[in-house]
């Protein structure tokens, strides 16, 4: 992947970002990593920063569910309002520690979400999740 790919990863858990972000460093030279503790900021970040003008960037977007003030599931419900043309470049994941199965469907009903990874995030899963987003189904 030669590519630049940017990744957007959101937790209130400073641990889990922290190793998220040195994953993704570590993964190659092409990457950026940008993190929010907060799913309101991230929202924010994405609705000012992805417009099609600005930025062509493909996007990963990382979060998790269970965060206090704005959760997961309000910002997914934030990006599907986003413009389709945005919307093709940004590529969803969530990953959580603690969802219930209702959750997790709940999750990947939503149509921007590509996938659902349980905690905590290894370099595997950032590679199938790259995978992924290159060669969808």
């Amino acid at each position: 992947m030669n590519k630049p790919l940017r990744f957007i990863c959101v937790d209130d858990d400073v641990f889990a970002l922290t190793l998220a972000e040195k994953l993704i460093q570590g993964f190659n030279e092409y990457t950026e990593t940008i993190i929010f503790s907060s799913a309101r900021e991230a929202s924010k970040f994405i609705m000012e920063e992805y417009d099609l003008m600005k930025n062509k960037i493909s996007t990963v977007l990382l979060t998790d569910l269970h965060m206090p003030e704005t959760d997961g599931f309000a910002l997914l419900e934030d990006i599907e309002k986003i413009d389709n043309a945005i919307m093709r470049q940004l590529h969803v994941f969530v990953v959580s520690a603690a969802a219930s199965s209702g959750e997790i469907e709940k999750v990947l009903s939503h149509n921007c979400v590509k996938g659902f990874y349980s905690k905590p995030l290894s370099i595997e899963k950032i590679e199938q999740i790259i995978k992924r987003i290159q060669y969808p189904d």
